[in-house]
């Protein structure tokens, strides 16, 4: 393996080339984990790997975990499988559930083992249903499960296939942030981020897919006026932004003009060249992991045959202690451990065995 840091991606991010998943050794695997925790965004390029093997080793570096899983067990006392329309059709699903649960069902691949993966895809079938998540067109900055204070940390996505002429775009705040004066740092430190759920503001799609809306809210911003500190940690102890720009309506305390201010501050400073890097695939077998923590990301140049997978995780098996986003805020650290016990709960199975809870 050769590693090479991302010349333009501030202080942070690599490029891990050589990777031969049918020779790599779990030591080795690891390493490659820790390398991502101290650079926010790690790509492996041209990587041999095959569908279960990447269903089988992102794990290792912890459970893979989602919010949306959380809903339906806390909401309907279960966890639905989307491909057994048996095992939900007659559960009392609300009208957005089930429609969500309807459009689960086609957006997932199976292997030849018999496990499925989540495709990013444009694709539709006969009978128009998508057949993949964020399925065409440009995707504008965003982290998924924003307004959480238990969101997923990390985020893995394998390219499969029409890869090339399409970039994967990252901004990282940590920089951004090292780069305000003492006194701007305090006052972030004390901001409190309002989250709301504005259609159309990650893909144009949303304005006419409904199912498709409802996949974006219920990822990023299921409940409007949601609270989550604007400063973070990331799990390998980074601080900066948790500035999830799809789904701020507010500063907490604050007007809407008194708000649009501070944004504007950041945004002035955050679309700079130094904090931001474009991975522009130059062939379709590239694992990238990106962090979602301090980290937003995005997609440009989109092919209608465009196929990737992908998978989010907390990366708790490459911490030696438990992971603390919000450890500045004494409020919002002790609501995070509790919502963080009530969530590894319900959810259960491989994230309750690995979980570093706090």
């Amino acid at each position: 393996m050769k590693i090479k840091r991302i010349s333009n991606f501030g202080s942070f991010g690599h490029f891990v080339d050589g990777v031969d998943m049918d020779h790599i050794t779990e030591e080795q695997w690891m390493a490659i984990g820790q390398l991502h925790m101290e650079g926010l965004v790690t790509i492996l390029r041209d990587i041999k790997i095959t569908k279960e093997q990447y269903l089988d080793w992102v794990p290792k570096w912890g459970p893979i975990k989602s919010n949306a899983r959380a809903h339906f067990q806390k909401k309907y006392g279960a966890q639905f499988d989307a491909k057994k329309p048996e095992t939900w059709s007659a559960a009392g699903l609300s009208e957005e559930d089930h429609k969500w649960m309807n459009a689960r069902q086609y957006q997932l691949e199976p292997t030849e083992d018999g496990r499925f993966l989540t495709r990013v895809y444009g694709k539709r079938d006969e009978e128009g249903h998508m057949l993949g998540y964020f399925s065409t067109g440009d995707i504008e900055w965003h982290s998924n499960e924003c307004s959480s204070l238990t969101f997923s940390p990390c985020v893995s996505l394998l390219g499969w296939d029409h890869m090339v002429g399409s970039a994967t775009g990252f901004i990282q705040t940590v920089d951004l942030y090292d780069s305000f004066t003492s006194s701007f740092q305090s006052e972030l430190d004390e901001m409190i981020l309002v989250h709301r759920y504005e259609v159309g503001r990650v893909n144009e799609n949303e304005h006419t897919d409904e199912e498709f809306a409802i996949h974006i809210k219920t990822a990023f911003c299921p409940v409007d006026d949601a609270e989550t500190p604007l400063v973070c940690y990331s799990p390998g102890g980074h601080k900066g932004l948790h500035y999830s720009m799809n789904t701020r309506a507010l500063i907490k305390g604050m007007t809407e003009e008194q708000s649009r201010r501070v944004f504007d501050e950041i945004d002035s400073k955050l679309f700079v060249k130094d904090w931001v890097y474009d991975h522009y695939y130059q062939q379709n077998n590239d694992l990238v992991f990106f962090d979602q923590s301090v980290t937003l990301h995005n997609r440009t140049g989109h092919h209608p045959d465009r196929k990737a997978f992908r998978q989010q995780f907390d990366p708790s098996c490459l911490l030696d202690q438990p992971y603390y986003p919000w450890k500045h805020s004494a409020e919002f650290n002790q609501r995070y451990v509790q919502e963080t016990h009530e969530l590894v709960d319900l959810l259960g199975g491989d994230v309750k065995a690995k979980f570093k809870l706090p």
